[in-house]
């Protein structure tokens, strides 16, 4: 993210008393609902599922849409060894961490000089480059709407 995006979501978190990661999960729903379509995506943060909801503003405003990803984290459950994979991974990571093994999509953040740096790993065979090009070009739109749309006053659980 540039210097200023990065600023929006620190300046966001603090103001809505959430992680940031929560903001880009929220951001990722978005995101995924306006380059793939919405419904209902899992995915896999940190070893637990979670349902994840891809819809546009008029479903859910950004404030209801960050309120559903707080909620689906606190009702996560952990995935199972036996478990299949999710579809998507999210990871707030640390440097050089190998991409997991089984997701068709992972979306990784981290932090380096202050700046977040998304890394965006892909399946081929289950993603068009073109597609997952197009979900990192939305993802900072979606993130500029859910930071500055949401506000306080939701309960967050966790």
């Amino acid at each position: 993210l540039t210097e200023s995006l990065s600023a929006e979501l620190d300046g966001a978190a603090a103001h809505l008393g959430v992680l940031a990661g929560k903001l880009l999960l929220a951001a990722l729903g978005r995101a995924v609902a306006r380059t793939i379509g919405c419904g209902v995506v899992a995915v896999d943060v940190d070893s637990h599922v979670i349902a994840l909801d891809c819809v546009m503003p008029a479903d859910l405003d950004a404030t209801e849409m960050l309120a559903h990803v707080c909620s689906a984290l606190a009702g996560s459950t952990a995935r199972r060894p036996e478990q299949a994979p999710a579809d998507v991974a999210f990871r707030c990571a640390g440097p050089a961490e190998e991409p997991l093994p089984g997701h068709a999509l992972q979306l990784r953040a981290r932090r380096d000089n202050g700046l977040v740096e998304l890394e965006w790993c892909y399946d081929a065979r289950r993603f068009e480059r073109y597609t997952v090009e197009e979900l990192a070009e939305q993802f900072p739109q979606a993130l500029i709407e859910i930071t500055s749309e949401a506000v306080p006053g939701f309960t967050d659980v966790a």
